[in-house]
């Protein structure tokens, strides 16, 4: 018996629908990292004798700048020319193509979220914003924070951007910034695009399951044998006309659509190997053999490179907090995490290439270079500058 070690990966999307409004894990991931950062910020205020109730405003100013952020970033570095053709797409959580649907803001991006954290961060520590929409009016005035400098907040900001291994959970959930393939059996298969496009392609499918095929004993190193199950709709249809459809359109759509050839390996010169048989319902059903492609979850390799740089700096801010500079746990946390960053884009597929070769350099490339250029710049200046007035005694550790 073939022992297959890949994961085979087709989560639920939605926690819950209400009509054509859905609840998404991929939002509850943000919420999360939204959150986890407040209560982060929170705690360091505390410890440090600033006023906690401060953090709310600090949450709002953070909370808008950075999904303003990450939705311009995804629009200017990674997909301009659509959202030029479709501009209230850029900034409303719809879709007009192929037809109208509630798609919630699924492109963000990671780079432009710190752009916008940190713009939020410079207007709060420097500025005081009144607005009402009764009458409308916006004032802003020049008011620095007592105490709360721009580099002092990068700290409780740069714990907050590394919450954002839950955001990456939430890609993952979603099958998206996939990863690319493993040349093994141990990594995985994303099954949600492989279903979401074979039930698209015809009305008379009613169901697709993605399956290992433990019965197929040629496994290469490259492909791993699968089992895809579709089962149709009753609806009257005859064997004769099915088998040409899954023999001609069907293969022609496994062979040719980019979605699919992502994650399935159909030879073109081969028949398609299948059996059709019929369920209790008289429904019928075609198990097709085939080949998948499992991928790197860079998605969680990438989770856990926040996850763990989160844990390392606030354990050393716990520890050493009083005798650090300011900008100092920024600095480190840009530098760490996005050199990770750096060196993961060279797992993902390649999007927005800049240089073309064996191992493409991408937009994704580029932009964590520039992150840790600016995580070195920050480190540099918290080194060589005099030591801030806003110290205060070494956090205390709870009892």
């Amino acid at each position: 018996m073939l022992t297959l070690h890949y994961i085979i990966w087709n989560p639920s999307l939605e926690l819950f629908r209400i009509g054509p409004f859905a609840a998404r894990w991929y939002s509850l991931m943000i919420i999360f990292t939204f959150l986890g950062g407040r209560q982060l910020g929170k705690y360091i205020f505390q410890k440090t004798g600033r006023p906690v109730e401060d953090v709310d405003e600090l949450s709002l100013y953070v909370l808008c700048g950075t999904l303003v952020g990450a939705r311009l970033g995804e629009v200017f570095f990674y997909r301009p020319a659509h959202y030029l053709k479709h501009p209230l797409e850029a900034i409303l959580p719809i879709s007009f193509t192929p037809d109208f649907h509630f798609t919630g803001y699924q492109g963000l991006s990671y780079h432009g979220a710190l752009l916008g954290g940190l713009a939020a961060l410079y207007l709060y520590a420097n500025y005081r914003i009144a607005f009402s929409l009764f009458p409308l009016r916006l004032k802003v005035t020049k008011q620095p924070k007592s105490r709360q400098s721009f580099l002092w907040l990068s700290t409780p900001l740069a714990f907050g951007v590394l919450m954002g291994f839950f955001v990456r959970l939430g890609n993952f959930i979603n099958s998206e910034i996939v990863g690319t393939p493993t040349h093994s059996q141990y990594g995985v298969l994303f099954a949600s695009p492989v279903v979401k496009e074979l039930q698209e392609s015809t009305h008379a499918i009613k169901s697709v399951k993605v399956l290992k095929d433990t019965t197929t004993q040629e496994a290469s190193t490259n492909y791993q044998p699968i089992m895809l199950e579709l089962t149709f709709k009753h609806a009257g249809l005859e064997e004769g006309t099915l088998r040409r459809f899954i023999e001609h359109d069907l293969k022609r759509r496994l062979v040719t659509n980019v979605h699919l050839c992502e994650h399935l390996y159909v030879p073109a010169e081969q028949p398609i190997n299948y059996t059709l048989t019929k369920n209790r319902k008289h429904a019928y059903i075609a198990r097709i053999k085939t080949l998948g492609i499992p991928r790197h979850p860079v998605q969680l390799y990438e989770s856990f490179s926040y996850l763990l740089t989160l844990s390392v700096l606030f354990y050393w801010w716990r520890r050493r907090g009083a005798t650090l500079k300011d900008g100092i746990i920024a600095g480190t946390a840009a530098m760490v995490s996005y050199g990770f960053r750096f060196v993961y884009e060279f797992f993902k597929e390649p999007f927005n290439i800049i240089i073309q070769g064996d191992y493409p350099i991408t937009m994704g490339h580029l932009l964590s270079l520039l992150t840790v250029l600016g995580g070195m710049i920050i480190l540099i200046y918290a080194y060589t500058r005099p030591q801030s007035q806003e110290h205060t005694q070494p956090p205390a550790h709870p009892s």
